[in-house]
């Protein structure tokens, strides 16, 4: 599976403009006369399977009318199990028959049903660290999914099938991380047509709008939750109830004299300013680094063919790194200490660390330090059941 990569998603832009000139900025229309640009990280094909399914559970779907929700009862159906529990199942005719009636089929979180869509959400992650989630938008010839409106996230698309016209407006929320009401009519600034392969940036707080026209339209939304200033403060928080008594304190209460009130907010302002200097800004956001390792999504494809064939680990196998996630790797009390996602696994520091952070295979005879053969397996085997490493080649 080829790599796609937040270059190519931004393409002819270069990453550095990007960040520059555009991010939380413009919006951004990029046309690639190729409306097969994308195929390598989603189909109609795809989505068609997915849908297909007879057994579909509906949650993470919804269908709309210019915002309006259609209520799941209308496109689900019960569904008995063998053992007699009744479930909640996503009924594909009753679906398609109300799409083909002007509603929008939404798929949210679609990285976590579709594969190669998955695969290209954690390669962006890795780059940027920051989460993505990807929402597919299905809508039929000459109808809206929503009615002008803003997002409290950034939006990169990724149109799969058009054309589709979209209406960006002025007049919007400045970096806005919740949705509220528009505070002023918002006053048009462009009108396009957006075709297959194309992609649009519309940065958080701006208003817009979309609708198809004479044919149905498909595109994919991959929605950023990156890590904002604020977010440190409320780390920052934290720490102080850790390390610090005076937060820890009651704040006046309503028996106090004003005289307190005012020596407690000079005395706030200057522990508060204490804490500040005393935490490296560099620690706030290695500490945030540290989160996204533990909550990032893993690829768990091949997991199933490397735990077959444990059982046939020699010294003379080939494994190598599994790339595509975030590491946190420390010597805590003499042994190294590997985590990522919800995995966490020791080496003793007497084995040599360094052979199992690189990039090239290796044989697992070769790992150096005070251990025995046996032992070398045994965290060789530890390390792929984890996922770190995989097999490259049984001899």
């Amino acid at each position: 599976m080829d790599v796609f990569s937040f270059e190519q998603l931004i393409a002819p832009i270069i990453i550095e403009d990007f960040f520059q000139c555009y991010w939380e900025k413009n919006f951004v229309h990029n046309r690639h006369d190729n409306p097969a640009y994308f195929d390598g990280v989603l189909t109609i094909a795809d989505i068609d399977e997915f849908l297909s399914q007879q057994n579909l559970i509906p949650e993470g779907i919804k269908l709309t009318n210019r915002g309006e929700i259609v209520p799941s009862e209308k496109w689900t159906r019960s569904d008995t199990l063998l053992n007699g529990t009744i479930r909640m199942v996503t009924d594909p005719q009753k679906l398609f028959d109300l799409f083909n009636k002007g509603n929008t089929i939404i798929i949210n979180s679609a990285e976590r049903s579709i594969p190669r869509l998955a695969f290209a959400c954690r390669n962006i992650e890795q780059e940027l660290k920051f989460k993505v989630q990807a929402n597919i938008y299905i809508t039929p010839p000459g109808s809206q999914g929503f009615a002008l409106h803003y997002d409290p996230h950034d939006i990169f698309l990724m149109q799969i099938k058009g054309p589709k016209t979209w209406l960006i407006y002025d007049s919007g929320e400045e970096l806005p991380v919740s949705y509220h009401a528009l505070r002023e009519d918002p006053k048009l600034i462009s009108k396009f047509d957006i075709h297959s392969g194309d992609f649009l940036y519309i940065p958080r707080g701006t208003p817009h709008e979309a609708y198809s026209s004479n044919s149905s339209t498909i595109h994919v939304n991959f929605s950023l939750k990156p890590v904002y200033g604020f977010h440190l403060i409320e780390k920052l928080a934290h720490m102080a109830a850790d390390n610090a008594k005076f937060f820890r304190q009651t704040i006046p209460h309503g028996f106090q004299s004003d005289e307190d009130k005012k020596t407690y907010l000079n005395r706030f302002k200057e522990k508060l300013n204490e804490l500040i200097d005393s935490i490296k800004p560099e620690e706030l956001l290695k500490k945030q680094k540290d989160k996204f390792a533990k909550d990032q999504l893993l690829n768990f494809q091949g997991r199933l063919i490397n735990s077959l064939q444990l059982e046939n680990l020699t010294s003379e196998t080939i494994v190598s790194r599994l790339n595509g996630f975030t590491t946190i790797h420390e010597n805590v009390q003499n042994v190294w200490v590997i985590q990522f996602g919800e995995q966490k696994i020791e080496i003793p520091v007497f084995v040599e660390k360094d052979i199992f952070m690189q990039d090239q295979p290796f044989r697992i005879g070769q790992i150096k330090g005070l251990v025995t053969d046996q032992g070398k397996l045994e965290i060789v085997r530890r390390l792929i059941e984890a996922g770190f490493l995989k097999i490259d080649q049984l001899k």
